[in-house]
């Protein structure tokens, strides 16, 4: 069993609506999407591979993957006190989303006063690379800074 795996299937098997219990993102809940840790190396979350999320073909639509991205990499930026909008993003899709979640990796690169630079991967359950993306945001406002730490911090990330 692969490390994202276990990482994934703890967080499902004890909290099946896991951001609304920590009162994170309500847009990313109603869409699956359940931020599991904000600190200032980085942000992971998973996401919950739905009817809803999937197109024609079965996997997950590629503008659910940017938009999963998307939102674990504005939350890294949270604990540096940042609040940010996306300016850009590349995003590549290595092969199809499948299976019961996915799992995300947001690492900031460049934490500035104007212009921030965020690299993000997500993994299938089966822990199998699905994008890698490298999105910019431009910083909009300072804020006090939100940390979240996992909530079970003998599971190392």
């Amino acid at each position: 069993m692969g490390s994202c795996v276990k990482r994934g299937d703890y967080y499902i098997g004890e909290d099946p609506q896991l951001g609304e219990i920590r009162g994170m993102d309500p847009w990313g809940v109603e869409n699956g999407i359940h931020i599991i840790r904000m600190e200032k190396d980085g942000a992971e979350g998973i996401m919950m591979i739905r009817d809803s999320n999937r197109q024609i073909y079965g996997t997950v639509h590629g503008g659910m993957l940017v938009a999963f991205a998307d939102s674990v990499a504005g939350h890294s930026l949270l604990p540096h006190g940042l609040m940010c909008v996306t300016q850009g993003s590349t995003v590549n899709f290595l092969r199809p989303a499948t299976g019961e979640y996915l799992f995300c990796r947001a690492t900031p690169l460049k934490v500035g006063k104007r212009i921030c630079v965020v690299s993000v991967e997500q993994m299938n359950d089966r822990d199998e690379l699905v994008t890698s993306a490298l999105f910019t945001f431009a910083v909009k406002e300072l804020r006090e800074p939100v940390i979240l730490p996992p909530k079970h911090p003998d599971l190392h990330f």
